[in-house]
C-alpha cells in the first residue's frame, strides 16, 4: 500500500512537471530543431503528437519526453486505432499544391473525378506497370499528375534521363516513347524542375516509387492497380 501510494505521488509529480521544454529538449537532438506549436496533445492522454519536418512526419512522444511510442495505439474499450491528426497529411498537400501544374507531366481523365500526384522513377519497374495503366485510371475518372523522384541509389541514369523527358516539348510523348520503347530524344538540355521535386519527394518521406499521393495528402506507397487504386481512393475519401 505504501509502495503504490509512493509510486503514484511520484508518477503524479512527474505529470504535473511535464513541460514542452522537456520534450524539446530530447527530441531535438535526435529530430533537428522543434516549435513549442508543433507539439499538441493527442487523444491519448498524457501523450505529445510532434510534428517534424524534415521529413514532414508526426510521432506520439510521452508528456515528459522520455518515451516514444512506436507503432499503434489501440484503444481496447473500442477496438479502435487511435487516430493521429491530419497534421502531416495537409502540410503534405499543401506542399506538393505548391508545386506548379506546369512542372508536372499531366495524364487527364475525360471525365476526371479524382485526382493523385505519383513519384515516379522511369526506370523503376513498379512506376512503369503504373503507367501501363494510365489509360484504365483515366477511364475510371483519375487523372494522373506526375512528378518526379528519380532514386540514384537504385537507377543511377534515371535522373539525367528525367530531365530529359522534362526537357522535351511534348513531355507525355517522351514519358511514353521511353516508357513503350525504351528511348529518349537527344533534348537539349534546359531549366527543369526534377532536382528540386526530387528535394521535394525526400521531404514528404518518399522512400520508394510509385508514390501516391491523394487529395487529401494521404500517401499510398508503393504501385496499385487502376481498379485497386479507385476502390482505395472512395474508401480513404469517403466516396
Amino acid at each position: 500500500m505504501i509502495k503504490s501510494l509512493f509510486l503514484t505521488i511520484i508518477l503524479l509529480s512527474t505529470s504535473a512537471s511535464a513541460d514542452k521544454d522537456d520534450v524539446i529538449q530530447n527530441l531535438s537532438r535526435f529530430f533537428g530543431e522543434i516549435d513549442k506549436k508543433d507539439i499538441t496533445a493527442s487523444p491519448f492522454e498524457g501523450v505529445y503528437e510532434v510534428i517534424t519536418y524534415d521529413p514532414i512526419d508526426s510521432m506520439l512522444v510521452s508528456e515528459n519526453g522520455k518515451y516514444l511510442i512506436q507503432g499503434d495505439v489501440v484503444n481496447l474499450t473500442t477496438r479502435s486505432l487511435i487516430a493521429k491528426s491530419n497534421k502531416v497529411k495537409n502540410l503534405k498537400l499543401a506542399m506538393i499544391n505548391n508545386i506548379n501544374d506546369s512542372d508536372k507531366i499531366i495524364y487527364p481523365a475525360k471525365d476526371e473525378q479524382y485526382q493523385v500526384h505519383v513519384f515516379t522513377d522511369v526506370d523503376c519497374p513498379f512506376c512503369k506497370r503504373l503507367h501501363n495503366n494510365i489509360s484504365r485510371m483515366n477511364d475510371l475518372g483519375i487523372t494522373v499528375k506526375y512528378l518526379a523522384a528519380p532514386l540514384a541509389s537504385l537507377h543511377p541514369r534515371a535522373q539525367g534521363k528525367m530531365q530529359k523527358i522534362w526537357c522535351a516539348v511534348d513531355r507525355k510523348q517522351a514519358m511514353d516513347d521511353y516508357n513503350d520503347l525504351g528511348v529518349i530524344a537527344d533534348i537539349p538540355k534546359c531549366d527543369n524542375p526534377v532536382t528540386s521535386q526530387l528535394a521535394i519527394s525526400k521531404k514528404l518521406g518518399v522512400t520508394g516509387t510509385p508514390a501516391i499521393f491523394l487529395s487529401d495528402g494521404t500517401h499510398l506507397p508503393g504501385y496499385l492497380p487502376a481498379d485497386k487504386l479507385l476502390r482505395k481512393i472512395q474508401t480513404t475519401l469517403g466516396y
